[in-house]
């Protein structure tokens, strides 16, 4: 990319602005015979590795076979996915020096064949685990190595962004290290021990009442009030879960329409300190369609899911120093609660329950290792639990993904009658490889794996229908979305002085903002006139964007080019220069931006946190 300088230049003769959609003629509609196939595929993302742990490639179509319910299909598209098969940008691959408050959308590594995102779930996960997994995401991000293209989202009772895809370690650092981002969040519908204690020791208390009677307390407890009490504990804890697993579906079906708006692999590296068992464990579901909903979503979305235990190995919380012991426990029996085959009525059967406390705990650890690996099956991950490297899990992730195939088929069976249709992926010759894939999905039309296009599709067959009311930039426009450097540039972002009679156009205090282009002239096209002027038109676009992905401003125009050639020699030095501004209310935001050439139909687009800006006052 040319090192151009960037500054301000009022250049009125060489291209004039105009609104979005103002400039264009309507098209003439004329009625058409349309033949419409409806062809449905299968999309199945496969990570073969061998007995060490090692990726497998070089293999062919041939050597695999797809089942599906155990019915042999006819592989229609395969493609092998490796980092040894990237091509390379020459040798130098490190970024660019930037000077401050400068930006672009070149990078010097090229597109990997997947790319990750990282989810930090503070809804399921207790405060005091919270710290530790931002402590060691930022550990990890601190080590990345450029390539590695990586997104980073927070779930709580919302999805939340943190920094879109990008393969600039220091850029998804600093988005990491934002004040506002290292702050643990309470996880207000998953009960902590202290809360279920405190229940236990109010239940003890009324029990203990009800016991002694009248004689020795000044008032009791009836045993009505008691089964009462406990029933409204068990009521609020399940409506409380409920709420929690309803909530986490919902994250994730955001997240992945998001996803599903771009092509690919996605591996979602999911860090929890509490996978809902009752959504995707052995249990009674109480959301089965919405389940099923979810996983068809992520399948469709070429998401596979990487669930990470992040409290890592550790002991019973009864062995904790937080435990106490009743006092009223003076011999082991009492301690350990009644023997097997024992009632608890029994003489001297003992009242402590720790045996029984211990035993639950272990079952819930159990159940929520077996409810990663479902979910990671589903969707052709991995689970990792019982492991305190969380910094060396991500990078595991990125390794054990970054080599795959990927087999497209029409299944035989063509009813969409809701069932779950179970997927095989064999190796033939008996070779002893592991194989990671999506084990199935729903058959539903409306979120049929393969079967959903992706926003550029939509956005270019919709382009075609109505080429005078369609926003060529509006598919790449998307938030968070991985940048396009077919058309380099830069931008040069600054904070201005308000303008004393500035009207706002934002309810609340804002800060004004100035953003400088320097497009790379060999990305555009632009025609040569008789006069020796070169003339184009670009469509411009700045999307605000707030942490939850909503649009808070944007700004378009269509910018009509008519270079002279004086200009076109400037031009070739510091690339093409426009200027921008726009009111920024006072909060996390990120400034999206992009081009469109209508001569070459080329995009650039690019995505930068506002808080990376230095607070510097442009000249203005």
């Amino acid at each position: 990319m040319k090192h151009f300088h960037l500054g301000i230049a009022v250049l009125a003769a060489a291209f004039a602005t105009s609104s979005m959609g103002q400039s264009t003629d309507a098209a003439s509609a004329t009625p058409q015979s349309t033949l419409k196939v409806n062809s449905r595929a299968v999309l199945v993302d496969v990570v073969v590795t061998d007995s060490k742990g090692n990726p497998v490639k070089g293999l062919k179509q041939d050597d695999f076979k797809v089942l599906e319910q155990g019915k042999p299909q006819s592989i229609g598209y395969f493609e092998e996915h490796s980092t040894d098969l990237l091509p390379r940008r020459g040798e130098d691959r490190a970024f660019p020096q930037l000077p401050p408050n400068v930006f672009t959308n070149f990078s010097p590594l090229p597109t990997p064949p997947a790319v990750n995102i990282l989810l930090l779930d503070a809804l399921n996960t207790p405060m005091n685990d919270q710290m530790y997994l931002k402590k060691a995401a930022q550990h990890y991000l601190k080590t990345l190595k450029p390539g590695t293209r990586l997104a980073i989202f927070t779930m709580s009772m919302r999805l939340s962004f943190i920094q879109g895809f990008s393969d600039d370690p220091a850029v998804l650092a600093t988005a990491m290290g934002y004040r506002k981002n290292d702050k643990s969040e309470p996880a207000i519908l998953l009960q902590s021990k202290g809360e279920s204690d405190a229940q236990n020791s109010v239940v003890e208390l009324m029990v203990a009442m009800e016991q002694a009677g009248a004689s020795s307390i000044a008032f009791t407890v009836p045993p009505q009030t008691i089964e009462a009490f406990q029933q409204f504990m068990q009521e609020t804890r399940y409506a409380q879960d409920s709420d929690r697993e309803y909530r986490t579906l919902q994250n994730l079906n955001q997240l992945a329409a998001f996803l599903g708006s771009f092509p690919g692999r996605k591996n979602v590296i999911w860090m929890s300190g509490a996978f809902p068992v009752e959504l995707f464990g052995q249990t009674s579901m109480r959301f089965d369609d919405s389940i099923n909903q979810t996983v068809n979503l992520l399948s469709a979305a070429r998401v596979a899911i990487y669930p990470v235990d992040v409290r890592g190995t550790n002991v019973s919380t009864y062995y904790t120093a937080e435990n106490s012991l009743d006092p009223t426990i003076t011999s082991a029996p009492q301690l350990l609660g009644p023997p097997p085959g024992v009632t608890a009525d029994a003489p001297n059967a003992g009242q402590g329950g720790f045996a029984g406390g211990l035993q639950d705990e272990s079952k819930a650890k159990n159940s929520s290792d077996s409810t990663m690996d479902m979910l990671a099956s589903l969707t052709g991950g991995k689970a990792f639990y019982n492991q305190n490297d969380i910094s060396g899990i991500i990078g595991k992730v990125s390794d054990h993904s970054s080599d795959f195939y990927t087999i497209s088929y029409s299944p035989t069976n063509t009813k969409m009658d809701g069932g779950f249709r179970k997927i095989e992926v064999k190796i033939g010759d008996g070779e002893h490889y592991t194989l990671s894939y999506r084990r199935g999905y729903f058959a539903r039309d409306q979120d049929l794996p393969g079967a959903a296009q992706t926003r550029q599709d939509q956005a270019a067959q919709h382009a075609s229908q109505n080429p005078a009311r369609v926003d060529p930039l509006e598919p790449f426009m998307v938030f968070g979305m991985p940048q396009s450097e077919q058309i380099l540039y830069k931008t040069l972002i600054q904070q201005m002085r308000q303008r004393a009679d500035a009207k706002p156009s934002l309810k609340g205090p804002t800060d004004r903002y100035s953003v400088d282009f320097a497009l790379d002239l060999d990305d555009l096209y632009l025609k040569l006139d008789p006069d020796g002027s070169r003339k184009g038109k670009l469509n411009l676009s700045m999307i605000l964007y707030d942490k939850y992905g909503q649009v808070t401003s944007r700004e378009d125009h269509l910018v009509n080019l008519s270079i002279k050639p004086d200009v076109y020699a400037f031009f070739q030095k510091t690339g093409v220069q426009m200027h921008g501004e726009l009111q920024v209310p006072k909060g996390q935001y990120w400034l999206r931006t992009g081009v469109y050439d209508e001569g070459s139909r080329k995009v650039g687009t690019m995505e930068v946190p506002l808080s990376s800006v230095k607070e510097s006052i442009a000249s203005k």
